[in-house]
């Protein structure tokens, strides 16, 4: 792996944790979007790295940007909208947290 290739690595979740983990991204985020998921770290993570990757391609971040930046600005945009509950209260790649996620659990009944 490169030098510039480990800078544009998206962080892991539990690397969000930490005051200074460079990003800002609110101290509990982590434990809520693990917490949508189950208690399931391995899922969250593979949807929180999928999510980032779509926010890249988006007006959140500078179409300038790239490396270290652009994956800045699509952490923190995607961050943000996932703790906005009104506007995303559930997963929007499994959708974890909504009726449709229960009904796949009970059989729809």
């Amino acid at each position: 792996m490169t030098e510039q290739a480990a800078r544009t690595i998206i962080p892991s979740l539990s690397d969000l944790l930490y005051e200074r983990c460079g990003y800002t991204v609110a101290s509990h985020f982590t434990p809520d979007i693990v917490e949508l998921h189950g208690g399931d770290w391995v899922k969250a993570e593979r949807h929180w790295e999928d999510i980032v990757a779509r926010v890249l391609d988006t007006d959140a971040v500078d179409r300038r940007a790239n490396g270290r930046r652009a994956i800045k600005q699509a952490v923190e945009a995607a961050s943000a909208f996932l703790l906005d509950d009104e506007l995303w209260p559930w997963c929007p790649i499994c959708q974890c947290g909504t009726a449709a996620e229960q009904e796949g659990e009970t059989g729809g009944r």
